[in-house]
């Protein structure tokens, strides 16, 4: 006799709210804790938010994942009469960030267990014996998630507030508050338990962090940048684009360990590769180039002339800002669990042109236009993040994993080369990132002509049409299909 065998129902975790006051210690976490013999436990403060059951359902059922130990939700701000302002959105879990910034906000749910024996590892730091408040909170999540714990995002806004002034991190303390020194001291004593060789630092306006990592300087860069020796107009004057890069480089970079692995097209003027062997000496690499423009390839014949543990993409029309952008994106590029590294680059009047893409119905420069110092939604184009993908205009990747992944598809020559490269790293579970702690100048399209044919568009999304459409460091509560962070119906 033939009998079905029904699917064995997932048992949803018990979930209890306790409060939790956002200037607590470590002892008053832990009584909050032991107060409660449910699986998960919400850590609310007393002074508002909107915890109902919908929110427990919501929870029950991302926590019957037994490897999940952290989840937050997105938030809702609304005004003394009841009226929405505004929502926070949130990407999903993104641990570089978390670094730099305790973006999970309001609502953190923890299973108990592990939350309780967190506390009890903690305790064994005396370097972190008076944390309290939102910095408690934050090391709390690290050493939940540090041997691999599962974080969930739950993209509803389970948490509302009444508090137009509210911050994406509760109370968010200034520069000079012992909480955000604190946080200064969870973040590096983090880095300590994960060899993360880094200085952690507070960084302006006083509400986020800046990890700068500390690399050997044995670690030798591959500068790899095609050019056909263009000349154009920046800022009302002539130049050749290639050779101010160079000497923007030579003469502004604090990283010396490089080569200059130069791609030109046989057509590129001779004066180019003289300025450009007086400029760099032995460091420079000259590859000869005699096949129509592609980009993939060029890039191709580069890495199989160079020789370092980190390759970095640099379009020829650029030039340095920051002294220390070489540093920012090789320390980052050099995590294991990282792919590729990208940079904030600004157009020659300051405005944004890139601080990572997103990929919503389209692939976009999230902000582009913007001010070039433009903070972003909850300051997040002020923190290093991770991001769906980043341009090859200045992109920094290990050497090995380049290769690994086969380079760039010779199929993309023009454009959309570096948002394929970008999802085939992500499919092999790295992490791409942005940093705007790198900064460059970046005269987009000055050197060629950056229309997108729709035979490019075409295979772009055959390939890759599904992912196009679900980029985890947006929000599906954003509108598709732009460039901003902005909800859906308000505007």
């Amino acid at each position: 006799m033939n009998s079905k065998i029904k699917p064995k129902k997932e048992k949803k975790a018990t979930v209890e709210i306790v409060v939790l006051d956002d200037h607590a210690d470590r002892s008053a976490l832990n009584a909050a804790l032991n107060s409660s013999l449910a699986d998960v436990v919400v850590l609310s403060d007393h002074q508002g938010g909107t915890n109902n059951e919908l929110s427990q359902a919501f929870l029950g059922a991302a926590f019957s994942d037994p490897e999940v130990v952290v989840a937050y939700s997105d938030e809702s701000i609304s005004d003394n009469r009841g009226r929405h302002l505004r929502s926070h959105f949130k990407p999903d879990w993104s641990p570089e960030r978390f670094r730099s910034q305790f973006y999970i906000g309001k609502l953190l749910a923890v299973r108990r267990t592990k939350a309780l024996a967190a506390v009890l590892d903690s305790a064994l730091d005396e370097s972190l014996a008076t944390v309290h408040g939102s910095a408690l909170r934050w090391e709390l999540v690290l050493r939940l998630t540090e041997s691999g714990g599962k974080v969930v995002h739950i993209p509803k806004p389970l948490v509302g507030y009444v508090d137009p002034s509210f911050s994406v991190n509760p109370d968010p303390p200034g520069r000079g508050s012992n909480e955000m020194l604190e946080a200064t001291a969870v973040v590096q004593a983090h880095c300590a338990r994960q060899n993360i060789a880094a200085n952690v630092e507070i960084s302006e306006p006083g509400n986020t962090l800046h990890l700068r990592r500390q690399t050997d300087a044995s670690t030798k860069v591959s500068l790899i940048i095609p050019t056909c020796g263009s000349s154009g107009t920046v800022w009302g004057q002539e130049r050749v684009f290639i050779i101010e890069l160079v000497q923007s480089i030579i003469t502004k970079s604090t990283w010396k360990n490089v080569e200059f692995v130069v791609v030109a097209d046989t057509a590129t003027p001779p004066l180019v590769r003289r300025a450009l062997t007086q400029l760099c000496g032995d460091r420079l690499v000259w590859v000869d180039y005699d096949h129509p423009f592609n980009f993939s390839d060029k890039i191709a014949k580069g890495r199989a002339a160079s020789s370092g543990q980190v390759l970095l993409l640099l379009n020829d029309d650029m030039e340095v800002i920051s002294e220390d952008f070489i540093e920012e994106l090789i320390g980052l590029a050099l995590d294991p669990g990282v792919g590729a590294v990208g940079a904030r680059l600004l157009l020659a009047d300051g405005r944004l042109q890139h601080i990572g893409h997103r990929y919503a119905d389209g692939t976009f420069h999230l902000f582009a236009g913007y001010d070039g110092d433009y903070p972003g939604p909850e300051d997040m184009c002020r923190v290093t993040r991770e991001c769906i993908g980043v341009t090859a205009a200045c992109l920094a990747i290990r050497a090995e994993v380049f290769d690994e992944v086969g380079g760039m598809a010779l199929d993309f020559p023009n454009n959309f080369n570096d948002v394929d490269f970008s999802l085939r790293l992500r499919e092999r579970g790295l992490r791409n990132i942005v940093t705007p702690h790198a900064v460059l100048f970046h005269f987009e399209s000055v050197t060629r002509d950056g229309t997108v044919t729709a035979e490019e568009a075409h295979l772009l999304f055959s390939r890759w049409g599904a992912q196009l459409n679900s980029d985890p460091y947006s929000n599906p509560n954003l509108e598709s299909g732009r460039i901003e962070w902005l909800e859906k119906g308000a505007h």
